[in-house]
């Protein structure tokens, strides 16, 4: 195994054990991991006052299936924590937002959830954990191009001959034309010699004519 498998190999065993370490820790008491992931996206977007969330907008950000999401979003509503409103400009979206009480709860329990990064500061120190919060942050923007260009391999993988075909397409429609435009000239050409072969043979009749008479006389 080379040195870079092998800290492949570091890598992914710590990076496992930091999302087994927090998953199976309930962050709140009163909420799942993932439906803290939920509130918390709810909460921040209403913060700063931006347009409403679907449950595709959170399926998409938190990469989580949407039969999942259902059940968590079911959950949330029947606890009172989240509203469905239909939207009036387009019926096809549900927009989801946190109520009073969600607000209440997720600002209880964000102070709960805190007591995670600040027992890391207190542990490693400020200076590790701003290198670690830059470190994070070049992580996600990695994972995210990382993520994108395996999403496009796959769908080239998908539809591998989509440029082929095309290119065939044109290739049989300019043949076509090709043959198309032949025709035409063959038909022309025939038309033509048709033609001409009734206006020499009209032509002949005539001369036989007039011989005719030119003997009788």
């Amino acid at each position: 195994m080379t040195e870079r498998e092998l800290l492949s190999e570091e890598l992914l065993e710590g990076w496992l054990e930091v999302s087994l370490s927090i998953i199976n820790e309930r962050l709140v008491s009163a909420m799942t991991f993932n439906e803290s992931m939920v509130c918390n996206l709810l909460y921040r977007q209403g913060k700063k006052g931006g347009a409403p969330l679907t449950a595709t907008d959170l399926c998409a950000r938190l990469r989580i299936l949407k039969p999942q999401m259902n059940v968590i979003l079911n959950h949330l509503e029947n606890g009172g924590l989240i509203s469905r409103i239909r939207s009036r400009v387009d019926k096809r979206n549900v927009h989801i937002s946190l109520t009073d009480q969600g607000t209440q709860l997720y600002e209880k329990a964000h102070k709960e959830i805190l007591r995670l990064p600040d027992g890391l500061i207190e542990r490693l120190g400020e200076e590790k954990i701003r290198q670690l919060v830059q470190m994070l942050k070049e992580v996600t923007v990695c994972f995210g191009q990382m993520m994108k260009e395996e999403e496009e391999a796959r769908a080239n993988e998908r539809f591998p001959k989509s440029g082929q075909e095309e290119i065939s397409g044109e290739t049989d429609g300019s043949k076509e034309t090709d043959q198309t435009g032949k025709a035409g000239e063959n038909v022309s050409k025939t038309s033509g010699g048709k033609t001409g072969d009734m206006a020499e043979t009209g032509k002949n009749r005539g001369k036989g004519k007039k011989d005719g008479r030119r003997k009788q006389e």
